[in-house]
């Protein structure tokens, strides 16, 4: 083998090497992405139902049984929350959309099991929620007023994922003549 020989065998084992190592590469990204957008898919699932539950609550404590024609009847924007008899960590207690104000899921409810046989391959997501009284032309406007509004933000989070999921949504109350 001359010397010319041998640089061409030097750099096709370089080009093999490089070409090997950027395959590799791109599989450990692709791996990477598809568990960060596994988390986000479930953290963006749990969002979705904890908003779907709130929603199919009535919208106030006063609207459960009965109409409400006064925004003077509606609950107080600072007693948003839990009302009397119900339990934070019993969320099918809540009979109305503010009882989620401040509400937090237990994270070991709200998991993803990665490896049944090994209990500490689990992921664990939390959920917060915030129900606030909103302006009706600009819902991200926050009224320390009583309104027709209330908009609540859930927040997913869990330490295996970059970011904080958040969603929300408008639940207005409508009274028809």
């Amino acid at each position: 083998m001359n010397t010319g020989q041998m640089l061409l065998t030097i750099g096709a084992i370089f080009l093999l090497s490089t070409v090997i190592l950027n395959v590799n590469r791109g599989l450990l990204t692709t791996n990477t992405t598809m568990i960060t957008n596994r988390y986000g898919i479930m953290a963006t699932s749990l969002a979705t139902s904890m908003i779907e539950r709130a929603i199919s609550k009535a919208f106030d404590e006063k609207t459960d049984t009965a109409e409400v024609t006064s925004l003077n009847q509606l609950t107080l924007p600072q007693n948003l929350g839990l009302d009397p008899g119900e339990n934070r960590n019993d969320p099918n207690l809540f009979d109305d959309f503010d009882d989620f104000n401040c509400y937090r899921t237990i994270p070991q409810r709200d998991s993803l099991i990665l490896d049944q046989n090994d209990p500490s391959k689990r992921i664990y997501f939390n959920t917060y929620c915030q129900v606030d009284y909103v302006d009706q032309n600009n819902p991200d406007l926050i009224k320390n007023q009583r309104t027709w509004h209330k908009r609540i933000k859930v927040l997913v989070t869990s330490e295996a994922m970059e970011d904080t999921i958040r969603m929300s949504t408008v639940y207005s109350y409508w009274r028809f003549k």
